[in-house]
């Protein structure tokens, strides 16, 4: 059974936001380069020969959860899965599943990455609308993105059978955890992933990031219950 962590929900300001969203990408885009190509830098010149990450994770496309940023990310540290709801499919449907699967390829098979990480998040959009459909409060829409967020509707009908007297904010963050539960066992349904674990050559992790308090929590391997991360020094 996964933990419950008591969620703080927020509505996004745009008073910070200036008026001029894409002049400012390009003044950042300006100051990466004087920062990371001027003067004796060399990390940028050295990834242009390739790149060696140790870590591929599978994250949300939520803009306000970079992983880059909160995990203080340099480039070529991190190999990025960004999608709505950070979701793996079963096996079985490639018309859904084939980006996240040949970017996780990509990952394990040719670069040989030994970390792999699902890290969800609080509030999130992708895996409350798959909630409302599993608890049929809201009716399917053709669309794709309803077509992608149907994937967390079987851990979303777990939830509710195991919490069904629970607020619906408490309901989210559960389906949230045990989304991400159910991306790793996706995952696993692969054998070729399933035998590159079994060999120690990969790990898999199933992380959950707060956005309210900023803290991580990390499920455990064994139990699949969500604990707040022990920050080690190194």
């Amino acid at each position: 059974m996964v933990s419950f962590v008591p969620c703080r929900f927020a509505v996004n300001s745009t008073e910070d936001q200036g008026p001029d969203p894409i002049s400012a990408l390009l003044r950042g885009a300006r100051t990466f380069r004087e920062r990371e190509y001027g003067g004796g830098a060399t990390l940028m010149r050295r990834l242009s020969s390739g790149q060696q990450p140790r870590v591929l994770m599978i994250a949300c496309a939520d803009s306000r959860v970079d992983p880059a940023l909160i995990f203080d990310a340099r480039p070529g540290d991190l190999l990025m899965v960004r999608q709505a709801a950070n979701l793996v499919p079963p096996p079985g449907d490639e018309r859904i599943g084939s980006a996240v699967m040949s970017a996780v390829e990509l990952g394990l098979k040719a670069l040989r990455i030994p970390n792999l990480i699902v890290c969800g998040h609080s509030h999130c959009a992708g895996v409350r609308t798959a909630l409302e459909r599993a608890a049929g409060n809201i009716q399917p829409e053709d669309s794709r993105l309803h077509d992608w967020t149907a994937v967390a509707e079987p851990a979303c009908r777990e939830v509710i059978a195991e919490h069904g007297g629970a607020s619906s904010d408490e309901l989210a963050c559960h389906a949230e955890q045990r989304s991400i539960l159910k991306s790793l066992e996706n995952l696993r349904a692969h054998t070729w992933l399933r035998d590159l674990e079994a060999a120690g050559e990969v790990t898999l992790h199933g992380w959950w990031f707060d956005i309210a308090t900023g803290h991580l929590w990390i499920a455990d391997p064994e139990t699949g219950e969500f604990a707040p991360a022990s920050y080690r020094q190194t």
